[in-house]
């Protein structure tokens, strides 16, 4: 065990230090830093439009200032036509006639933008008063006249061919977690099995594997590779973990950030799916590093890595697209799809967060993943200690024919 330990320190400290490493890391957090800086620039620098109205009574002025987002003040022709051209003014809006109620609104280019869809209703609202007050209504009836249809809405899921009640924002979330699932899965995969295989074939092609294995096990090498890699994925989780929770206070004061949050339900984060999601996370994982550990062994020296991660690349995007599809419907070749492991991990969990495919069937091919890990793992292991030592060239195919008829002599 101690073997194992000094294997997984040694893999972790050495990639931890990469300038690659640590630019996987900090990119994300740069660009996340340049959007929200720009954000915040962009809210602090906008100011409200000042617009000048003309040949309108004082209640009329205080209801556009009011109801709109443009700071409305009364003005004279003159004075708004001065201010205008001298670029005091945003927007001049001239009352021409007040029943019905006609105006006419002239902007300033290169100024602060007038919102006229909110401008057009605070009219209408005038308007309709206006019209009222000649038709003598009461206010009562002016309100029943303008009270809008009700319209109830009720989203449903079907499960175990039931409905059941679901919210609209719930499905926003689950949208938003399938596409993070998608993303996240895609990302991990293809770059921490690019190090695995890196890692597994720069040792090879160095030629020092023959004095590792004087002192450590073929076995031990492979778990320990394997744990090094795992421990870079949870250090640069646990980074953004802490970066996000540095930044939240100052997210969270954000009026756009809490109006977004108000009306979602995060609910579904707590809840069975919750945990398959983030199981069938770490089954993924783990199950593409076992698959790079098993591409690095089979290449001969550091320039066929990439080699090494073509079917990491080709089975990724057959999950990140077969995800996708999901998340636009379902479908026979999905739900197949949905218990192949390596696609397992991308599909199904998404199609159980759609509404898609109950609970049991995720907990069953999560089953399928975990058993085909075991099973997997068990195989790479064999293979990994049969191939170490083989620097045969000629390409990837032939040496993993190579090693299968060196385990079946073997037999």
């Amino acid at each position: 065990m101690h073997k194992f330990w000094i294997v997984t320190k040694q893999v972790y400290k050495k990639n931890l230090k990469s300038g690659s490493w640590l630019f996987l890391v900090v990119s994300p957090l740069f660009f996340a830093a340049i959007i929200l800086g720009v954000g915040l620039l962009m809210n602090h620098s906008a100011s409200a439009a000042k617009l000048a109205v003309v040949n309108a009574p004082a209640a009329v002025v205080r209801v556009l200032d009011q109801s709109s987002d443009a700071h409305a003040s009364a003005y004279t022709p003159a004075k708004a036509k001065s201010a205008l051209q001298a670029e005091r003014l945003d927007g001049v809006l001239t009352v021409t006639n007040t029943s019905p109620l006609t105006a006419r609104l002239v902007t300033r280019v290169g100024g602060q933008s007038i919102d006229q869809a909110a401008l057009q209703g605070a009219l209408n609202q005038l308007n309709t008063q206006t019209q009222a007050g000649q038709l003598k209504l009461s206010a009562t009836q002016l309100q029943q006249l303008l009270s809008p249809a009700k319209l109830t809405t009720r989203a449903v899921a079907i499960k175990d061919g039931k409905q059941v009640a679901k919210a609209s924002s719930t499905d926003a979330v689950n949208r938003g977690i399938a596409f993070g699932i998608t993303i996240l899965m895609m990302i991990f995969m293809l770059v921490y099995g690019s190090i695995l295989a890196q890692e597994i074939a720069t040792e090879k092609g160095s030629r020092i594997m023959e004095m590792l294995l004087s002192a450590v096990s073929a076995t031990t090498q492979f778990f320990g590779k394997l744990c090094g890699i795992l421990l870079l994925l949870v250090t640069q989780l646990g980074i953004y973990a802490v970066v996000g929770a540095i930044a939240w206070p100052l997210l969270h004061r954000q009026a756009m950030v809490r109006q977004l949050l108000a009306g979602l339900d995060f609910s579904a984060l707590l809840s069975v799916n919750g945990a398959q999601i983030l199981l069938f996370f770490l089954v993924g994982t783990l199950s593409y590093a076992v698959l790079a550990a098993l591409t690095g062994s089979l290449v001969a020296n550091q320039e066929q890595v990439q080699q090494a991660v073509m079917p990491i690349s080709i089975l990724g995007m057959l999950g990140y697209f077969g995800a996708l599809m999901a998340q636009a419907g379902d479908s026979p070749i999905l739900r197949v799809a949905s218990y192949i492991p390596f696609l397992s991990p991308s599909v199904m969990p998404v199609r159980v967060t759609m509404g898609y495919a109950p609970s049991w069937q995720g907990w069953l091919a999560l089953g399928v993943s975990v058993a085909f890990l075991g099973l997997f793992t068990w195989f790479t292991v064999r293979v990994y200690r049969a191939n170490v030592l083989i620097y045969k060239e000629g390409g990837f195919g032939k040496a993993l024919r190579a090693t299968l008829t060196m385990l079946k002599a073997q037999r």
